[in-house]
Protein backbone atom coordinates (compact mmCIF):
# COMPACT_ATOMS: atom_id res chain seq x y z
CA UNK A 1 0.00 0.00 0.00
CA UNK A 2 1.29 3.44 -0.92
CA UNK A 3 2.66 5.80 1.74
CA UNK A 4 0.33 8.58 0.50
CA UNK A 5 -2.76 6.40 0.96
CA UNK A 6 -1.85 5.65 4.57
CA UNK A 7 -1.16 9.32 5.26
CA UNK A 8 -4.51 10.19 3.70
CA UNK A 9 -6.28 7.81 6.08
CA UNK A 10 -4.69 9.58 9.03
CA UNK A 11 -5.69 13.00 7.70
CA UNK A 12 -9.29 11.93 7.01
CA UNK A 13 -9.77 10.12 10.32
CA UNK A 14 -10.51 13.15 12.56
CA UNK A 15 -12.90 14.58 9.98
CA UNK A 16 -14.84 11.33 9.73
CA UNK A 17 -15.01 11.12 13.52
CA UNK A 18 -16.08 14.78 13.74
CA UNK A 19 -19.03 14.59 11.35
CA UNK A 20 -20.16 11.13 12.45
CA UNK A 21 -20.39 12.47 16.01
CA UNK A 22 -21.61 15.98 15.18
CA UNK A 23 -25.16 15.33 16.31
CA UNK A 24 -26.19 18.56 17.97
CA UNK A 25 -29.32 16.98 19.45
CA UNK A 26 -27.63 16.12 22.76
CA UNK A 27 -28.78 19.12 24.83
CA UNK A 28 -32.41 18.83 23.70
CA UNK A 29 -32.82 15.08 23.20
CA UNK A 30 -34.61 14.36 26.49
CA UNK A 31 -36.91 17.42 26.18
CA UNK A 32 -37.62 16.38 22.56
CA UNK A 33 -38.60 12.87 23.64
CA UNK A 34 -40.86 14.30 26.35
CA UNK A 35 -42.34 16.62 23.68
CA UNK A 36 -43.06 13.45 21.67
CA UNK A 37 -45.05 12.11 24.63
CA UNK A 38 -42.57 9.75 26.31
CA UNK A 39 -41.99 9.24 30.05
CA UNK A 40 -38.56 8.79 31.63
CA UNK A 41 -39.22 5.05 31.89
CA UNK A 42 -40.00 4.87 28.15
CA UNK A 43 -36.96 6.98 27.31
CA UNK A 44 -34.64 4.68 29.22
CA UNK A 45 -36.39 1.61 27.78
CA UNK A 46 -35.62 2.94 24.30
CA UNK A 47 -31.97 3.29 25.29
CA UNK A 48 -32.06 -0.28 26.53
CA UNK A 49 -33.48 -1.40 23.16
CA UNK A 50 -30.67 0.50 21.43
CA UNK A 51 -28.11 -1.19 23.66
CA UNK A 52 -29.62 -4.62 22.96
CA UNK A 53 -29.35 -3.96 19.22
CA UNK A 54 -25.70 -3.06 19.77
CA UNK A 55 -25.29 -6.29 21.72
CA UNK A 56 -26.82 -8.32 18.88
CA UNK A 57 -24.95 -6.65 16.02
CA UNK A 58 -21.65 -5.61 17.62
CA UNK A 59 -19.66 -8.79 16.95
CA UNK A 60 -21.14 -9.56 13.48
CA UNK A 61 -20.39 -6.04 12.26
CA UNK A 62 -16.92 -6.12 13.82
CA UNK A 63 -16.26 -9.37 11.97
CA UNK A 64 -17.40 -7.75 8.71
CA UNK A 65 -14.82 -5.01 9.31
CA UNK A 66 -12.12 -7.63 9.97
CA UNK A 67 -12.97 -10.07 7.19
CA UNK A 68 -14.34 -7.78 4.43
CA UNK A 69 -13.70 -4.04 4.69
CA UNK A 70 -13.24 -1.32 7.30
CA UNK A 71 -14.31 1.29 4.73
CA UNK A 72 -17.55 -0.51 3.84
CA UNK A 73 -18.47 -0.71 7.52
CA UNK A 74 -17.95 3.02 8.04
CA UNK A 75 -20.12 4.01 5.05
CA UNK A 76 -22.97 1.71 6.14
CA UNK A 77 -22.71 3.16 9.65
CA UNK A 78 -23.50 6.66 8.37
CA UNK A 79 -26.47 5.50 6.30
CA UNK A 80 -28.13 3.63 9.18
CA UNK A 81 -27.60 6.42 11.74
CA UNK A 82 -29.08 9.05 9.42
CA UNK A 83 -32.16 6.92 8.73
CA UNK A 84 -32.67 6.32 12.46
CA UNK A 85 -32.74 10.06 13.16
CA UNK A 86 -35.18 10.59 10.28
CA UNK A 87 -37.71 8.27 11.93
CA UNK A 88 -37.61 10.43 15.07
CA UNK A 89 -38.55 13.46 12.98
CA UNK A 90 -41.36 11.87 11.02
CA UNK A 91 -43.17 9.79 13.66
CA UNK A 92 -44.46 9.97 17.24
CA UNK A 93 -44.87 6.28 18.10
CA UNK A 94 -42.86 4.50 20.80
CA UNK A 95 -42.57 1.43 18.57
CA UNK A 96 -41.31 3.43 15.60
CA UNK A 97 -38.79 5.03 17.94
CA UNK A 98 -37.78 1.51 18.99
CA UNK A 99 -37.07 0.70 15.33
CA UNK A 100 -35.10 3.96 15.07
CA UNK A 101 -32.99 3.00 18.08
CA UNK A 102 -32.31 -0.44 16.59
CA UNK A 103 -31.15 1.15 13.33
CA UNK A 104 -29.08 3.70 15.18
CA UNK A 105 -27.55 1.03 17.41
CA UNK A 106 -26.73 -1.09 14.37
CA UNK A 107 -25.16 1.93 12.69
CA UNK A 108 -22.96 2.58 15.70
CA UNK A 109 -21.72 -1.03 15.69
CA UNK A 110 -20.61 -0.78 12.07
CA UNK A 111 -18.18 2.00 13.02
CA UNK A 112 -17.26 0.62 16.45
CA UNK A 113 -13.76 -0.81 16.16
CA UNK A 114 -13.51 -0.32 12.40
CA UNK A 115 -12.51 3.34 12.58
CA UNK A 116 -9.87 2.99 15.30
CA UNK A 117 -8.54 -0.22 13.71
CA UNK A 118 -8.08 1.60 10.39
CA UNK A 119 -6.17 4.42 12.09
CA UNK A 120 -4.03 2.06 14.18
CA UNK A 121 -3.10 -0.12 11.19
CA UNK A 122 -2.27 2.91 9.03
CA UNK A 123 0.07 4.19 11.75
CA UNK A 124 1.70 0.78 12.15
CA UNK A 125 2.45 0.57 8.41
CA UNK A 126 4.11 3.98 8.66
CA UNK A 127 6.04 2.95 11.79
CA UNK A 128 4.22 5.64 13.78
CA UNK A 129 2.27 3.48 16.25
CA UNK A 130 3.24 5.67 19.22
CA UNK A 131 1.23 8.53 17.70
CA UNK A 132 -2.06 6.64 18.10
CA UNK A 133 -3.21 8.33 21.32
CA UNK A 134 -2.23 11.72 19.90
CA UNK A 135 -4.41 11.22 16.81
CA UNK A 136 -7.30 9.80 18.84
CA UNK A 137 -7.02 12.72 21.23
CA UNK A 138 -6.97 15.19 18.33
CA UNK A 139 -10.07 13.56 16.83
CA UNK A 140 -11.81 13.73 20.19
CA UNK A 141 -10.82 17.39 20.51
CA UNK A 142 -12.43 18.17 17.15
CA UNK A 143 -15.57 16.27 18.13
CA UNK A 144 -15.94 18.07 21.44
CA UNK A 145 -15.19 21.48 19.93
CA UNK A 146 -17.73 20.86 17.16
CA UNK A 147 -20.34 19.58 19.58
CA UNK A 148 -19.66 22.53 21.86
CA UNK A 149 -20.41 25.04 19.11
CA UNK A 150 -23.41 23.00 18.00
CA UNK A 151 -24.68 22.82 21.57
CA UNK A 152 -24.98 26.59 21.86
CA UNK A 153 -27.10 26.68 18.72
CA UNK A 154 -29.09 23.59 19.68
CA UNK A 155 -31.05 25.04 22.59
CA UNK A 156 -31.99 28.20 20.71
CA UNK A 157 -32.84 26.30 17.51
CA UNK A 158 -35.04 23.97 19.55
CA UNK A 159 -36.96 26.94 20.97
CA UNK A 160 -37.52 28.12 17.37
CA UNK A 161 -38.29 24.70 15.85
CA UNK A 162 -38.04 21.37 17.69
CA UNK A 163 -36.94 19.49 14.54
CA UNK A 164 -34.18 21.80 13.33
CA UNK A 165 -31.33 20.23 15.39
CA UNK A 166 -32.29 16.80 14.02
CA UNK A 167 -32.22 17.92 10.37
CA UNK A 168 -28.81 19.50 10.83
CA UNK A 169 -27.50 16.34 12.52
CA UNK A 170 -28.66 14.22 9.58
CA UNK A 171 -26.75 16.52 7.23
CA UNK A 172 -23.56 16.14 9.26
CA UNK A 173 -23.89 12.35 9.27
CA UNK A 174 -24.23 12.48 5.48
CA UNK A 175 -20.92 14.34 5.29
CA UNK A 176 -19.30 11.64 7.43
CA UNK A 177 -20.46 8.98 4.95
CA UNK A 178 -18.90 10.93 2.07
CA UNK A 179 -15.63 11.31 3.99
CA UNK A 180 -15.57 7.55 4.67
CA UNK A 181 -15.55 6.95 0.92
CA UNK A 182 -12.13 8.61 0.84
CA UNK A 183 -10.49 5.99 3.08
CA UNK A 184 -8.11 3.44 1.57
CA UNK A 185 -8.32 -0.09 2.92
CA UNK A 186 -5.08 -1.11 4.63
CA UNK A 187 -3.16 -4.15 3.47
CA UNK A 188 -3.35 -6.50 6.40
CA UNK A 189 -3.49 -10.13 7.37
CA UNK A 190 -7.12 -11.23 7.46
CA UNK A 191 -8.50 -14.12 9.42
CA UNK A 192 -8.42 -17.35 7.44
CA UNK A 193 -11.37 -18.80 9.35
CA UNK A 194 -15.06 -18.65 8.53
CA UNK A 195 -17.28 -16.28 10.46
CA UNK A 196 -18.27 -18.60 13.33
CA UNK A 197 -14.71 -19.83 13.92
CA UNK A 198 -13.38 -16.27 13.70
CA UNK A 199 -15.82 -15.05 16.35
CA UNK A 200 -15.14 -18.03 18.63
CA UNK A 201 -11.39 -17.47 18.37
CA UNK A 202 -11.88 -13.78 19.18
CA UNK A 203 -13.96 -14.71 22.23
CA UNK A 204 -11.27 -17.18 23.26
CA UNK A 205 -8.59 -14.49 23.02
CA UNK A 206 -10.75 -12.16 25.10
CA UNK A 207 -11.33 -14.71 27.87
CA UNK A 208 -7.80 -16.15 27.98
CA UNK A 209 -5.98 -12.81 27.98
CA UNK A 210 -6.24 -11.49 31.59
CA UNK A 211 -5.77 -7.85 30.62
CA UNK A 212 -8.46 -8.02 27.94
CA UNK A 213 -10.84 -9.89 30.27
CA UNK A 214 -10.30 -7.16 32.88
CA UNK A 215 -10.97 -4.56 30.19
CA UNK A 216 -14.24 -6.27 29.25
CA UNK A 217 -15.44 -6.10 32.86
CA UNK A 218 -14.28 -2.49 33.16
CA UNK A 219 -16.16 -1.63 29.95
CA UNK A 220 -19.27 -3.32 31.36
CA UNK A 221 -19.17 -1.05 34.42
CA UNK A 222 -18.33 2.12 32.52
CA UNK A 223 -20.70 1.20 29.69
CA UNK A 224 -23.51 1.73 32.15
CA UNK A 225 -22.21 4.52 34.40
CA UNK A 226 -20.55 6.60 31.68
CA UNK A 227 -23.50 6.35 29.26
CA UNK A 228 -26.26 6.85 31.81
CA UNK A 229 -24.67 10.13 32.94
CA UNK A 230 -25.94 11.81 29.76
CA UNK A 231 -29.53 10.78 30.46
CA UNK A 232 -29.36 12.11 34.00
CA UNK A 233 -28.36 15.65 33.03
CA UNK A 234 -31.80 16.91 32.04
CA UNK A 235 -33.58 15.58 35.17
CA UNK A 236 -30.97 17.34 37.32
CA UNK A 237 -31.26 20.57 35.32
CA UNK A 238 -35.01 20.41 35.90
CA UNK A 239 -34.50 19.67 39.61
CA UNK A 240 -32.44 22.85 40.04
CA UNK A 241 -34.81 24.84 37.78
CA UNK A 242 -32.61 25.57 34.74
CA UNK A 243 -34.58 26.58 31.62
CA UNK A 244 -34.24 24.39 28.49
CA UNK A 245 -32.97 27.41 26.53
CA UNK A 246 -29.73 27.24 28.55
CA UNK A 247 -29.15 23.53 28.06
CA UNK A 248 -27.11 24.22 24.93
CA UNK A 249 -24.91 26.73 26.73
CA UNK A 250 -24.29 24.21 29.53
CA UNK A 251 -23.43 21.51 27.02
CA UNK A 252 -21.06 23.95 25.33
CA UNK A 253 -19.27 24.34 28.65
CA UNK A 254 -19.20 20.56 29.07
CA UNK A 255 -17.75 20.11 25.58
CA UNK A 256 -15.05 22.69 26.22
CA UNK A 257 -13.94 20.70 29.28
CA UNK A 258 -13.95 17.49 27.20
CA UNK A 259 -12.04 19.19 24.37
CA UNK A 260 -9.40 20.52 26.77
CA UNK A 261 -9.06 17.05 28.26
CA UNK A 262 -8.61 15.31 24.90
CA UNK A 263 -6.15 17.93 23.66
CA UNK A 264 -4.07 18.61 26.78
CA UNK A 265 -4.55 15.88 29.38
CA UNK A 266 -4.13 13.05 26.84
CA UNK A 267 -0.58 14.32 26.27
CA UNK A 268 0.03 14.71 30.00
CA UNK A 269 -0.86 11.07 30.67
CA UNK A 270 0.80 9.80 27.49
CA UNK A 271 3.36 7.73 29.40
CA UNK A 272 1.09 6.74 32.29
CA UNK A 273 -0.03 3.11 32.42
CA UNK A 274 -3.41 2.97 30.66
CA UNK A 275 -5.04 0.81 33.33
CA UNK A 276 -4.05 3.29 36.05
CA UNK A 277 -5.69 6.08 34.05
CA UNK A 278 -8.84 4.01 33.52
CA UNK A 279 -9.22 3.27 37.25
CA UNK A 280 -8.77 6.97 38.07
CA UNK A 281 -11.48 7.86 35.57
CA UNK A 282 -13.86 5.35 37.15
CA UNK A 283 -13.31 6.81 40.62
CA UNK A 284 -13.81 10.35 39.31
CA UNK A 285 -17.05 9.32 37.61
CA UNK A 286 -18.45 7.78 40.79
CA UNK A 287 -17.67 10.89 42.86
CA UNK A 288 -19.22 13.14 40.16
CA UNK A 289 -22.61 11.50 40.79
CA UNK A 290 -22.45 11.74 44.56
CA UNK A 291 -21.45 15.41 44.89
CA UNK A 292 -24.54 16.76 43.02
CA UNK A 293 -26.69 14.55 45.25
CA UNK A 294 -25.17 16.19 48.33
CA UNK A 295 -25.11 19.78 47.03
CA UNK A 296 -28.41 20.28 45.19
CA UNK A 297 -27.70 23.56 43.42
CA UNK A 298 -26.96 24.87 39.92
CA UNK A 299 -23.34 25.17 41.06
CA UNK A 300 -23.24 21.37 41.12
CA UNK A 301 -22.79 21.68 37.35
CA UNK A 302 -19.09 21.98 38.18
CA UNK A 303 -19.14 18.42 39.52
CA UNK A 304 -21.09 17.23 36.47
CA UNK A 305 -18.52 18.94 34.24
CA UNK A 306 -15.85 16.66 35.72
CA UNK A 307 -17.61 13.81 33.92
CA UNK A 308 -16.33 15.42 30.73
CA UNK A 309 -12.78 14.61 31.83
CA UNK A 310 -13.86 10.98 31.75
CA UNK A 311 -15.42 11.57 28.35
CA UNK A 312 -12.22 13.09 26.97
CA UNK A 313 -9.80 10.43 28.24
CA UNK A 314 -11.85 7.23 28.33
CA UNK A 315 -12.05 6.22 24.66
CA UNK A 316 -8.46 7.11 23.58
CA UNK A 317 -7.03 5.31 26.62
CA UNK A 318 -9.27 2.25 26.35
CA UNK A 319 -8.79 1.85 22.60
CA UNK A 320 -5.01 2.17 22.83
CA UNK A 321 -4.94 -0.40 25.63
CA UNK A 322 -6.93 -2.91 23.56
CA UNK A 323 -5.24 -2.24 20.21
CA UNK A 324 -1.85 -2.82 21.79
CA UNK A 325 -2.86 -6.32 22.93
CA UNK A 326 -4.50 -7.72 19.76
CA UNK A 327 -3.29 -8.88 16.33
CA UNK A 328 -4.61 -7.32 13.11
CA UNK A 329 -6.92 -10.17 12.08
CA UNK A 330 -8.87 -10.07 15.36
CA UNK A 331 -8.57 -6.40 16.32
CA UNK A 332 -11.96 -5.00 15.25
CA UNK A 333 -13.83 -8.05 16.56
CA UNK A 334 -12.17 -7.93 20.00
CA UNK A 335 -12.80 -4.17 20.23
CA UNK A 336 -16.42 -4.96 19.40
CA UNK A 337 -16.55 -7.57 22.15
CA UNK A 338 -15.33 -5.02 24.68
CA UNK A 339 -17.91 -2.52 23.45
CA UNK A 340 -20.55 -5.25 23.57
CA UNK A 341 -19.97 -5.71 27.30
CA UNK A 342 -20.75 -2.04 27.89
CA UNK A 343 -23.88 -2.19 25.76
CA UNK A 344 -25.16 -5.29 27.55
CA UNK A 345 -24.73 -3.80 31.02
CA UNK A 346 -26.43 -0.57 29.91
CA UNK A 347 -29.30 -2.52 28.34
CA UNK A 348 -29.89 -4.44 31.57
CA UNK A 349 -29.55 -1.63 34.10
CA UNK A 350 -30.75 1.53 32.30
CA UNK A 351 -34.49 0.70 32.52
CA UNK A 352 -34.06 0.52 36.31
CA UNK A 353 -32.70 4.08 36.19
CA UNK A 354 -35.82 5.20 34.30
CA UNK A 355 -38.09 3.60 36.90
CA UNK A 356 -36.00 5.18 39.67
CA UNK A 357 -36.37 8.65 38.12
CA UNK A 358 -40.14 8.28 37.75
CA UNK A 359 -40.75 6.82 41.20
CA UNK A 360 -37.98 7.98 43.57
CA UNK A 361 -36.65 11.13 41.95
CA UNK A 362 -33.41 12.52 40.63
CA UNK A 363 -31.35 12.82 43.80
CA UNK A 364 -31.89 9.25 44.96
CA UNK A 365 -31.00 8.03 41.48
CA UNK A 366 -27.74 9.99 41.54
CA UNK A 367 -26.86 8.42 44.89
CA UNK A 368 -27.52 4.90 43.60
CA UNK A 369 -25.48 5.32 40.41
CA UNK A 370 -22.56 6.92 42.26
CA UNK A 371 -22.33 4.20 44.92
CA UNK A 372 -22.70 1.47 42.28
CA UNK A 373 -19.85 2.93 40.21
CA UNK A 374 -17.43 3.26 43.14
CA UNK A 375 -18.22 -0.27 44.35
CA UNK A 376 -17.59 -1.60 40.85
CA UNK A 377 -14.22 0.11 40.57
CA UNK A 378 -13.21 -1.31 43.95
CA UNK A 379 -14.12 -4.82 42.77
CA UNK A 380 -12.11 -4.37 39.55
CA UNK A 381 -9.03 -3.23 41.47
CA UNK A 382 -9.29 -6.36 43.61
CA UNK A 383 -9.72 -8.56 40.52
CA UNK A 384 -6.60 -7.16 38.86
CA UNK A 385 -4.61 -7.78 42.01
CA UNK A 386 -5.81 -11.39 42.04
CA UNK A 387 -4.85 -11.79 38.36
CA UNK A 388 -1.33 -10.55 39.12
CA UNK A 389 -0.96 -12.90 42.09
CA UNK A 390 -2.09 -15.83 39.96
CA UNK A 391 0.41 -14.93 37.25
CA UNK A 392 3.22 -14.66 39.81
CA UNK A 393 2.36 -18.11 41.18
CA UNK A 394 2.39 -19.56 37.65
CA UNK A 395 5.80 -18.03 36.96
CA UNK A 396 7.12 -19.40 40.24
CA UNK A 397 5.79 -22.86 39.41
CA UNK A 398 7.40 -22.73 35.95
CA UNK A 399 10.69 -21.62 37.50
CA UNK A 400 10.62 -24.50 39.99
CA UNK A 401 9.93 -27.00 37.21
CA UNK A 402 12.88 -25.73 35.16
CA UNK A 403 15.07 -25.75 38.23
Amino acid sequence: MRHDDLTRNIRLYPWFRLFSNLMIIGPILVPFMIFKGLSYSEIMLLQSISAVSVFVFEVPTGSIADKISRKFSLVISSVLCAFGLLLYILFSSFWVFAVAEILFGMGMTFSSGADSALLYESLIRLDRKKEYQHHEGHAQFMIFAGQGIGSIASGFLYKFNQFMPFWLSIGFIGISGLSALGFKETTREKSEHNYIVHVLKSIGITIKTPRILWTVLFAALMGFSYRVSFWLYQPYFKRVEIDVMWFGVIFFFFNIVAAFTSKVLVKKYYNTRPRKVLISLGLLLGVSFILPAIFITPFALIALASQQIVRGLYQPTLRFYINHQIKDQYRATVISLVSLAGSLSFAIISPIVGVSLDNWGTIQTYWCVGVFTLAGIGALMLLRRMQKLKREKEKLAESNELG
